[in-house]
C-alpha cells in the first residue's frame, strides 16, 4: 500500500466533502429567496453529478489502500436516487395540488417519504464509513464529521468537520526527513521475518521474526495509519539470536479488510527499521 494513494484518497474526500458544503448552502438559499425553485436545482444537480461522483472516487482509492469502506460505495450508490425520488414526488405533489387530484398529491408525497429514507439510509452508510476513516486515521474530528453525516438535518455539520480534519491528517501523514547515516554507521545485523503474521480486529499481531543477534524491538507501527504502540506492548521486546515468535497489542482496529495484508515497520534498537507482513483476519 502506498502512502500516496492514501493522500490521493484525503484529497478526493476533502474535494467532494466541499461539494456536499456548497449544494447544501445553495439549498439552505433556495428556502430563504423567490428562486427558491431554480435555486434548489442547482443544488440538486451538483449533488447528484459532482459531489456524489466525487465521493465515490474518493471510496473506490480508499478501498484500494486496505480500508473498508464498502458500505460509504452502497450509500453513495443509493443517496442519488433519494434525491430523484425526492425531487420528483414534489414535483408530481405539486401538479396534484395545481390539478385538485388527491390521488397525485398523495402519491407524490409517498414517493418524498421514500425518497427522504433512501436519502438517509444512504446518508447512514456513508457516515458510517468515514467514521471507520476517521478512527483507521486516529481523527477525532472525522469520526465526529461522520456521525453527524447520518443525522438528517445537521449533515451539514459532518461534511464541514470531514473537510477541516483532512488537513490534519495529511499533515501526521507526511514522511519525516530522512537524515543519512554514515556507511560506517550502518547496522550489520540481519533482522527479517519469517513466513506471514496475523492482525485480528482486537488490534493482535502475531508473528515470527529471526535475529542474527540479540537487540530490542522499540515501537511498531501499522503503514499508512497512524496507529503505533511502543516496546511495551510488544512480546517479547528483546529478540534473541534465531527465531522469535512475537506478539504486538495494537489498539482495537476498524476499517481493515479481512484477508488483505498490512504492513508493519519494526524500529530496533540499533536503528535499523524491519517491514513486516500481516494478514487481517
Amino acid at each position: 500500500m502506498s502512502v500516496n494513494l492514501d493522500v490521493n484518497a484525503l484529497n478526493k474526500l476533502k474535494d467532494a466533502s466541499l461539494w456536499f458544503i456548497i449544494a447544501t448552502l445553495i439549498g439552505f438559499i433556495g428556502v430563504v429567496t423567490v428562486f427558491s425553485e431554480i435555486i434548489s436545482i442547482v443544488a440538486f444537480i451538483l449533488l447528484l453529478f459532482v459531489a456524489i461522483p466525487k465521493l465515490k472516487d474518493a471510496f473506490n482509492l480508499f478501498l484500494q489502500t486496505g480500508k473498508d469502506v464498502r458500505n460509504g460505495i452502497t450509500g453513495a450508490n443509493i443517496l442519488p436516487w433519494g434525491y430523484i425520488i425526492i425531487f420528483l414526488g414534489g414535483i408530481i405533489g405539486i401538479v396534484g395540488l395545481f390539478a385538485i387530484s388527491a390521488v397525485l398529491a398523495i402519491f407524490g408525497t409517498l414517493l418524498v417519504v421514500l425518497g427522504v429514507l433512501l436519502e438517509f439510509i444512504g446518508g447512514l452508510l456513508i457516515g458510517l464509513s468515514i467514521y471507520n476513516l476517521g478512527r483507521f486515521y486516529q481523527s477525532d474530528l472525522m469520526w465526529i464529521g461522520g456521525i453527524l453525516i447520518i443525522i438528517p438535518g445537521i449533515n451539514f455539520v459532518g461534511w464541514i468537520l470531514t473537510y477541516i480534519s483532512i488537513d490534519d491528517v495529511l499533515k501526521r501523514l507526511s514522511p519525516s526527513p530522512i537524515i543519512p547515516t554514515p556507511a560506517a554507521s550502518m547496522p550489520s545485523v540481519s533482522v527479517y521475518q519469517v513466513g506471514t503474521g496475523s492482525l485480528s480486529a482486537d488490534g493482535k499481531a502475531s508473528l515470527v521474526l529471526y535475529s542474527s543477534t540479540q537487540l530490542q524491538i522499540q515501537s511498531a507501527s501499522i503503514d499508512n495509519t497512524l496507529i503505533s504502540v511502543s516496546w511495551d506492548k510488544i512480546t517479547p521486546y528483546i529478540l534473541n539470536p534465531g527465531n522469535n515468535t512475537v506478539t504486538i497489542q495494537f489498539p482495537p482496529l476498524t476499517g481493515f479488510i479481512r484477508g488483505s495484508v498490512y504492513s508493519v515497520t519494526l524500529v530496533l534498537s540499533n536503528g535499523q527499521t524491519v517491514k513486516v507482513f500481516l494478514t487481517f483476519t
